[in-house]
């Protein structure tokens, strides 16, 4: 980029602003413009070597630095061309939705990991990460409500390639995890992420960087034996907290056995159920309110229970001003 000349810097700078904010429009427009201007001064600018033997103002203005030599506006050109491709390759990134997944083994404690992809992408696309690993964290969770968090990372040494058809979708087989739920513990939430260093995506033969390449996570939540399987209304719940009949290993088993994709109406349940309730009939609350929120290790430590308490009512009072909880309005 040094050699790159100083009028040209703006541009530049435009383009890198643009691609920044993730605005592929304007981003290309801009590389166009550039490269258009500099495909015509191209044929006007002199190398170093020809302004060296020539006596003239342009010839002293090029050896000077004041304009462009041929080998400046060769090296932005190539500048231009290497955004161009990191356009191209967000462009059929955008059109990908990749995702992991979590599948049991029949008869198996064990998990395999896969990565999935949806592409609405016209052509067939392959996309590689590079240095690509799996990231594995685990939250055990006993009756008590104590938590113990642990993660790994295992590496994926053999690469990574999905090929995804012309609008279509794609899985592969990453690696098989054990299932781990400790003696003593209620319940073992899991979750795999897949963590790349970038990478590229190839159409036709052509392969374009893809520097930033986004995997939605997957979670699975496994629990002892002695548990019941059968998944919990989280309405039940939420009675349990209104009559106050509900222990921090009840709460707690009802919790686990919400399903993932109800936790939030648990929340918004517990968050007007809490507000009546006294100081002291929060505490057997925590430990459920914690695993329906995702929140574990060290986040939320030092809080007491009327911390909880505020920060739940918070959440419902934004989402009912919000429009998102169902079957209430708010008031105006």
């Amino acid at each position: 980029m040094r050699a790159i000349h100083v009028s040209y810097a703006p541009a530049f700078e435009a383009l890198k602003e643009a691609l920044e904010e993730d605005d592929l429009l304007l981003a290309r427009s801009t590389a166009r413009q550039l490269q258009g201007r500099l495909s015509r001064e191209a044929g006007s600018a002199l190398s170093l070597s020809e302004a060296r033997s020539r006596t003239d103002d342009v010839a002293a203005l090029t050896v000077s630095g004041d304009l462009p030599s041929r080998e400046s506006v060769e090296a932005a050109l190539m500048a231009v061309e290497r955004f161009e491709e990191i356009i191209d390759g967000r462009e059929r990134l955008r059109a990908v939705s990749l995702g992991m997944e979590l599948r049991r083994l029949p008869g198996e404690e064990r998990v395999e990991a896969w990565l999935t992809g949806d592409s609405s992408w016209p052509e067939p696309l392959v996309l590689r990460p590079f240095a690509a690993s799996i990231l594995i964290g685990r939250l055990h969770i006993d009756r008590e409500g104590f938590e113990v968090t642990w993660s790994e990372t295992v590496v994926l040494e053999d690469g990574v390639e999905l090929a995804m058809g012309a609008g279509g979708t794609a899985s592969l087989r990453l690696a098989a995890l054990p299932i781990q739920v400790p003696v003593g513990a209620m319940a073992t939430r899991m979750s795999v992420s897949l963590v790349c260093t970038g990478g590229e995506v190839e159409e036709a033969g052509v392969r374009f960087p893809a520097r930033n390449i986004d995997v939605g996570e997957a979670e699975r939540t496994d629990i002892a034996g002695w548990i019941p399987t059968g998944l919990v209304e989280p309405g039940r719940m939420v009675r349990l907290v209104e009559e106050g009949r509900g222990s921090t290993d009840v709460l707690l088993e009802c919790a686990i056995r919400i399903a993932p994709a109800r936790r939030d109406e648990a929340l918004d349940g517990l968050g007007r159920a809490i507000q009546t309730l006294p100081r002291e009939a929060v505490r057997p609350v925590v430990p459920a309110i914690r695993w329906l929120m995702g929140v574990q290790g060290i986040d939320g430590f030092g809080r007491d229970e009327r911390d909880w308490k505020e920060l739940l009512a918070d959440r419902y009072d934004r989402r009912v001003e919000a429009g998102e909880i169902e079957g209430v309005s708010a008031i105006r």
